[in-house]
């Protein structure tokens, strides 16, 4: 198997247990532990992909495969340091053209949006104290969709931010969020200094 086969097939396995956890609705009752054992395992296979033959450019594997490797990037939420580690190769990777920078701003949102800071992009929603879908906090929203344009990204205004399967409200908004900040210090996101 070629490196893009490999990461290609990768990205084959999350996306079936995905639709086999979606299809029993256990993808939206928190972080599944199936789904997470996914991400880690492509996650370590990708890092170790990427110390043997070199980051999967456009170049390199071509798009297709490419953009598969961010996704297991982007999906690698409970493995903070890989994930920031891969922040500034692939922001100097995505100003030569050799990754789609519209998956750079996503991660980098979402890299401040686990630690709790404000998105620079606005790629990232998460559901408010109401239980409705929402843009989390941005810096400097003024420019937000001058800088979203950079990135190859439409304009906020064009958004239009559903739940997954078009009904799902999440139970008790305050507790479930209350999780999430303990899972942030629980992963290493965040830390209590």
């Amino acid at each position: 198997m070629n490196y893009a086969e490999e990461i290609l097939h990768l990205m084959r396995e999350d996306e079936a247990v995905r639709e086999a956890l979606a299809a029993t609705g256990e993808l939206f009752q928190g972080y599944n532990a199936q789904m997470e054992k996914v991400h880690l395992r492509n996650a370590r296979k990708l890092n170790d992909l990427i110390v043997e033959k070199g980051f999967p450019t456009i170049d390199l594997v071509g798009e297709e495969a490419c953009t598969a490797a961010l996704r297991i990037i982007l999906h690698a939420i409970s493995w903070p340091e890989f994930m920031r580690m891969q922040e500034p190769v692939l922001i100097d990777l995505a100003k030569s053209g050799k990754v789609p920078k519209s998956y750079v701003a996503i991660l980098i949102d979402r890299i401040r949006f686990y630690e709790g800071r404000k998105q620079i992009y606005g790629t990232n929603a998460d559901w408010d104290e109401n239980g409705i879908l929402r843009i989390t906090d941005v810096e400097d929203e003024k420019n937000l969709n001058t800088r979203r344009a950079e990135m190859g990204l439409d304009p906020v205004e064009s958004l239009v931010i559903t739940p997954m399967d078009g009904e799902y409200h999440p139970p008790e908004p305050e507790k479930r969020h209350k999780e999430f900040i303990e899972w942030t210090f629980k992963t290493g996101w965040r830390n209590n200094d």
